[in-house]
């Protein structure tokens, strides 16, 4: 198969890693796989194997597929030249996904369950299971020396509430001043354009801010935590969550992208809605429990196994195969 991507940056953020990953994958499986951005700019912080191209060159590309995740990019997905096209929904609610979604004029795939069931009932469609994602390589347990300071790690994008931290910082903080010894741990990427979210940051507890890491040592910063919470809204698939559970961490989060791997008190603690209270409630559940931790995040990072994104690949494969043949 020829797959195109159709993307509005090969930046960190913005759901970026799924193409460059999946990408990747059906390239080991020998098709063909291409990246379309405005410029036509390679990535510099994670490998792909593939080609990337400007949106120029999509109306010459004859593709067999065409994939699409943003909404103010249908125009180039509908100019592309390619035999199918697909729309892949990854947050609830987007811009014009009404519209989009009953247009008829694409596929629609989705990257977790809880998306998936959210099409089935709202549109009557049955979307292309494009669920999962993790990189066993580069987000694996690593062994760390255990001491007396709970580490509560967390997605430090403090600029956008629907990511939630501002709710675990509440939650530390809350525990911080009642004499429990943890520590908060934070981490983003800066962007270009983008301010230093640690200027002005206050957590009122001992914190540590990462910024920047390479993806080679990612693993090492989520394993140097004892917990990670994730406070997710209108998630589709939460990268961050399933990145922790990989690496063997136990997970406070929300049923926002994560029921597909996050089963309360079997691979993760997963709280009713998104509030400081329920976050510390949990917290202090692992504070005072270490075993239970250990526990949860040894059956978090067996139940990653089953959405790698060469497992993710496969599942697409035999759909996008079908659809070509039908």
């Amino acid at each position: 198969m020829r797959i195109g991507a159709i993307l509005p940056h090969l930046l960190v953020f913005g759901g970026v890693r799924r193409y460059i990953e999946l990408g990747n994958a059906f390239l080991a499986r020998r098709h063909e796989f291409i990246l379309f951005t405005p410029d036509g700019k390679r990535s510099d912080w994670l490998p792909f194997r593939g080609g990337v191209r400007s949106f120029s060159e999509l109306s010459g590309s004859k593709l067999d597929i065409a994939i699409c995740g943003s909404p103010e990019l249908t125009q180039e997905l509908d100019r592309a030249d390619t035999r199918e096209r697909i729309f892949y929904l990854q947050l609830e609610d987007v811009r014009d996904e009404a519209s989009i979604v009953r247009s008829g004029k694409y596929w629609i795939m989705v990257n977790s369950s809880g998306l998936g069931r959210r099409v089935r009932t709202r549109y009557g469609i049955d979307p292309i299971d494009g669920i999962g994602g993790v990189n066993p390589t580069l987000f694996h347990p690593v062994e760390r020396e255990c001491g007396g300071t709970f580490n509560i790690l967390c997605y430090g994008r403090l600029s956008r509430p629907r990511k939630g931290t501002r709710f675990v910082v509440r939650a530390a903080s809350w525990m911080y001043n009642r004499g429990y010894n943890v520590r908060l741990q934070l981490f983003d990427t800066l962007n270009p354009g983008e301010e230093d979210p640690r200027v002005g940051f206050d957590p009122c507890l001992p914190y540590t801010y990462y910024l920047d890491l390479p993806q080679e040592r990612m693993a090492a910063m989520y394993s140097a935590a004892d917990v990670f919470v994730s406070a997710e809204h209108r998630a589709g698939w939460s990268n961050t969550a399933a990145e922790a559970s990989a690496c063997g961490l136990a997970v406070v989060c929300t049923r926002s992208g994560t029921i597909d791997f996050a089963v309360d008190g079997r691979s993760a603690l997963v709280v009713g809605g998104r509030s400081s209270y329920g976050i510390r409630r949990a917290l202090q559940k692992l504070y005072r429990d270490r075993d239970l931790a250990a526990r949860l995040g040894g059956e978090a990072h067996r139940a990653m196994l089953a959405f790698t994104w060469d497992e993710v690949c496969a599942r697409m494969e035999r759909s996008l195969a079908a659809m070509l043949d039908r």
